[in-house]
């Protein structure tokens, strides 16, 4: 069987039903590291703006970091399909955040305000006092092992700034190699350096090896359309259309080890000319990110995909720039940490 996880994130309002089937809302306190160990959410707000006059007055965006496979104690295991919300585009999942009549066997999503109608399993035996498992607030994290479920082998897609250091670099490639011995053998793997410019390595090619530049300095992010045509899946062809070709960038680990092992040991420092000694190397992280999302989504669109970004400095070129080249120009200063 294979394992798909539903994570609810914390609400700042709880929801009560009376007698009467009146929806009142009661404020739920948690705490904030309580939160996080639970669910793995870390909000860069703990207050949700009430009103646009507030939403518009913050400082910092509201956001939120999320750790999809955080080891929880007490972890809910349901081996059943989750209920899933039928409003038009929301795919949401029952939840307890989720607004319950008990009257009309019926919920509510929280996200489109779609009424959807319980399943008849659920309605039979659904009340006040006998609720299933994804509504109670102490589930508010909880993992499905879906019945007769064939799962894709996991996509691990590594992207390296090579714009550091030696030092920082060799024991980077250090750490990945190790990474990579612990990987599932069929799980499947891709590999992506940057620095002034974003290389996609292929894998397939063991005697020569084989990388698909992207133009850094690029002002917009690049689309799934723009990566997959650049690597040669095919002019105006769907994502995920063309398997083989996709096949020289993200391979089984036991067929491309040796070969990614042997490109992290001749790897070397970007060598874009620097402009002296006063400038930053160049590094375009944003333009990465955007690389390697397209690669995903052009090749495992249906698949669980994860990123892992390698990255030691700020980003100055491209989507994401948030310092010059100059190093005269500070990111922030001791006041701003104050």
């Amino acid at each position: 069987s294979s394992h798909g996880s539903s994570r609810s994130g914390p609400g700042s309002l709880g929801v009560r039903i009376d007698s009467e089937s009146r929806f009142v809302g009661a404020p739920l306190t948690m705490d904030v590291r309580q939160t996080e160990a639970i669910n793995g959410t870390r909000m860069s707000w703990n207050i949700w703006p009430s009103t646009r006059l507030d939403a518009t007055r913050i400082v910092v965006p509201l956001g939120c970091l999320y750790t999809p496979l955080k080891a929880t104690e007490n972890l809910q295991l349901l081996e059943y399909n989750p209920v899933i919300c039928r409003g038009r585009d929301c795919g949401a999942v029952l939840n307890p955040c989720c607004f319950v009549d008990y009257h009309s066997k019926s919920w509510t999503c929280p996200f489109c305000l779609q009424r959807n109608a319980f399943p008849p399993h659920y309605a039979e035996h659904i009340s006040e006092v006998n609720l299933p498992a994804e509504l109670l607030h102490m589930c508010s994290t909880i993992e499905y092992i879906i019945p007769q479920a064939v799962a894709n082998p996991p996509v691990f897609l590594l992207v390296l700034d090579i714009a550091v250091i030696e030092e920082e670099l060799d024991q980077a490639k250090d750490s990945l190699q190790q990474s990579l011995a612990m990987m599932p053998q069929n799980a499947l793997v891709g590999f992506i350096t940057f620095g002034a410019m974003v290389y996609v390595h292929e894998l397939a090619s063991s005697t020569l090896p084989k990388a698909y530049a992207f133009r850094g300095s690029r002002e917009k992010e690049y689309s799934c359309q723009q990566v997959a045509y650049q690597l040669g899946f095919g002019k105006n062809q769907a994502a995920g259309a063309n398997p083989q070709a996709a096949g020289r960038f993200l391979m089984p680990v036991s067929e491309c080890e040796f070969t990614l092992n042997s490109l992290l040991d001749d790897l070397a420092r970007d060598a874009w000319p620097l402009g002296g000694h006063d400038r930053r190397p160049f590094r375009c992280t944003g333009c990465a990110l955007s690389v390697a999302i397209g690669l995903i989504e052009a090749t495992c669109p249906q698949s669980s995909a994860r990123v892992t970004l390698i990255v030691g400095g700020a980003c100055n070129v491209g989507p994401g720039m948030v310092v010059g080249e100059e190093l005269k120009e500070t990111i922030r200063s001791h006041l701003d940490l104050q």
